[in-house]
């Protein structure tokens, strides 16, 4: 039995409070919520309940009601008995709610829980698909130990989490991890996204690759200078590896101006945005147009063609070349003759950036001229070293005077940190979360100081925004996050490259293949279409119907190990399993009856017994819901 009251304002807002009735109360559980209703258009209000330490606030539309849909989580752990709550429901509809009383070890009070996991269950499963890929039982058991805040905080601390006993990552990474191809490279991103236990680490490697993105097809070419086509590819992906691996190690140990630094002079970034055909006299702007507006300050951030010109001057003189082992670490090395690059005596050492200082414009440049943050390249070219007669070093100073100033400038603090607002928040943040996050990116005290990315990250993920459920459903999952959740939740089996990688072709979404220097987009909507919704569900049936060791996913043994019986008659817990795995329990009735049925019928519609061929086409049919495009 339900009851209702309804509430007029004179601002049109009509609110139904919906709160279930107890039929069988246990001494430990919450009872029944009471004397629901609003003090005003602001502010629902409740009795406290002496058996709750919180409560959860569900809310849903009166239309949606009727539709089959019930309230969702609206308020998550709310301490007291009343919450703020001052959305308007839109004009001719009603706001209806229902209030649950939560025990920390009883569980959810008397509620008709709207969804199969209540509120704590889809706030949990939207913060692992944002931290990370989504749910699996290392993750599901870890935050049973922590708790929520917990598991957050030592994923910020990736260092000391252990993958020492992770067979699954270890036996996946070996055969591919360093890359000899791009398909390797790509599948050691994938296979970390499903296997590793560092999820935030791994999220964080993608939001910074992806941020300052390159392509394998613009590098490759420039080890033309090989015969054999392997070896052009090995030279070329491990580049791309070791410039992957310095942005994983700045994301969680060092500062905004130490991954400028290593995208800037890395060899991919010198060579995609042409940064080695830049010279004195015929300086290439298609660096320094990019570091302004996508890695530093943003299309708004203030800055002119001045600055365009006067980066571009900066940069000249930089290039790639092999150095001798010995020399790997010295910018102006001596670079090995491309002679003696594809004989049996090959030059021993690296490719690395190299800069000539020949080729470098040595007159002074000016940044943000005439504003608080201008900043003074001075002239070198009559520079001498007392010490060191030949004057390269000042020459390569210029680089990192102007990336100091670029790190500097406020308008990089707000588009970095509005940038990783959007990746793992909402794609809308307001201006005092955003000023929130600069706040901290502007504390000295960090421990990498000014723009320490670590503490960043921190502040993002400590906002309440982060955690609050009426964010769920927020953002969408790009094609790379929907098949690493969709493995992670069915104890999947990839290699990271075999068939998956045909479907990340089609839904056109892999990294180190993308010759838009804007990198992969961030925002849902350019991730929706007919035919990438048409491609995910193919891969989750795919998926789902096969048990092989590259591609496949073990289901059966799956429930069996987590006491659900695949016996006949057990429909209902089949499904409710992947519901929560999937979704954090979030499916309305109507759709958890459909996978039902689906279960316990065959292809023509009769009712039939399942086999466990059908039971991984239901899982695979459950991910075609909306809900699990999204985050």
């Amino acid at each position: 039995m339900r009851s209702h009251r309804t509430f007029t304002f004179p601002i049109t807002l009509v609110a139904v409070i919906l709160f279930a009735t107890v039929l069988t109360v246990q001494a430990q559980v919450p009872g029944e919520v009471a004397n629901l209703g609003f003090t005003d258009v602001n502010n629902l209000v409740w009795d406290a309940d002496p058996a709750s330490d919180d409560y959860n606030v569900y809310r849903g539309r009166i239309s949606d009601l009727n539709g089959g849909r019930p309230p969702a989580c609206h308020g998550n752990e709310i301490g007291s008995a009343n919450f703020g709550t001052p959305a308007v429901p839109p004009s001719g509809e009603a706001w209806a709610y229902l209030v649950t009383g939560e025990s920390d070890t009883a569980g959810e009070g008397p509620s008709g829980s709207p969804t199969l996991g209540g509120c704590d269950a889809v706030v949990e499963n939207h913060l692992l698909n944002r931290i990370g890929f989504g749910w699996n039982e290392y993750v599901r058991d870890r935050v049973a130990v922590l708790g929520l805040q917990g598991f957050v905080d030592e994923q910020l601390d990736p260092a000391s989490i252990d993958e020492s006993d992770n067979t699954l990552l270890t036996s996946a990474l070996s055969p591919i991890e360093p890359p000899d191809n791009l398909s390797e490279l790509q599948g050691i991103s994938l296979v970390n996204a499903v296997y590793s236990r560092h999820q935030l680490e791994r999220a964080a490697t993608l939001f910074w690759l992806n941020h300052f993105n390159n392509d394998y097809s613009k590098l490759r070419p420039i080890f033309n200078v090989y015969a054999d086509g392997a070896r052009r590819n090995l030279e070329t992906v491990t580049l791309l590896y070791q410039e992957m691996e310095e942005f994983r190690n700045f994301a969680f140990n060092g500062s905004f101006r130490d991954i400028l630094e290593a995208s800037a002079l890395s060899p991919p970034m010198i060579v995609y945005l042409d940064t080695h055909l830049s010279k004195a006299g015929k300086p290439n702007e298609n660096y320094a147009r990019e570091v302004l507006e996508l890695h530093t300050q943003g299309v708004n951030g203030g800055y002119t063609h001045h600055e365009i010109d006067q980066l571009a001057r900066i940069f000249t003189g930089w290039s790639v070349c092999k150095h001798h082992r010995t020399q790997v670490t010295v910018p102006n090395g001596v670079c090995a003759p491309r002679s003696s690059l594809d004989t049996p005596d090959e030059w021993v050492g690296e490719w690395v950036r190299h800069f000539t200082l020949a080729n470098h414009d040595c007159e002074e440049k000016v940044l943000f001229q005439g504003t608080a943050y201008e900043a003074v390249i001075p002239d070198t070219c009559d520079y001498t070293d007392p010490l060191n007669p030949v004057p390269t070093i000042a020459g390569m100073n210029d680089v990192y005077l102007a990336l100091d100033a670029l790190a500097d400038h406020p308008s990089t603090a707000t588009f970095i940190s509005t940038k990783l607002l959007q990746r793992f928040v909402t794609e809308t943040p307001t201006q005092a979360m955003v000023d929130a996050v600069v706040a901290e990116w502007n504390n000295t005290g960090n421990p990498a100081g000014r723009g320490d990315l670590r503490e960043v990250l921190r502040a993002v993920l400590n906002l309440a925004e982060a955690r609050d459920p009426d964010f769920i459903a927020g953002k969408v999952k790009d094609p790379f996050e929907h098949v690493a959740s969709a493995f992670r939740a069915t104890r999947g089996k990839t290699n990271g490259y075999s068939t998956v990688r045909n479907y990340l072709v089609r839904m056109q979404h892999l990294y180190h293949q993308n010759p838009v220097p804007t990198g992969w987009p961030e925002m849902g909507g350019d991730w929706l279409d007919t035919n990438n919704l048409l491609e995910r569900q193919n891969f989750a049936l795919d998926m789902t119907s096969r048990t092989g060791s590259t591609f496949g996913t073990d289901l059966i043994t799956l429930l069996t190990d987590n006491g659900v019986s695949t016996a006949q008659g057990n429909a209902d817990g089949i499904v409710d399993f992947f519901a929560d795995a999937l979704y954090g329990g979030a499916l309305t009735p109507v759709e958890r009856q459909r996978a039902i049925d689906y279960l316990n019928t065959d292809d023509n519609g009769v009712v039939s017994n399942y086999t466990n061929a059908r039971i991984r086409e239901t899982v695979g049919f459950m991910m075609g819901f909306a809900q699990y495009t999204e985050q």
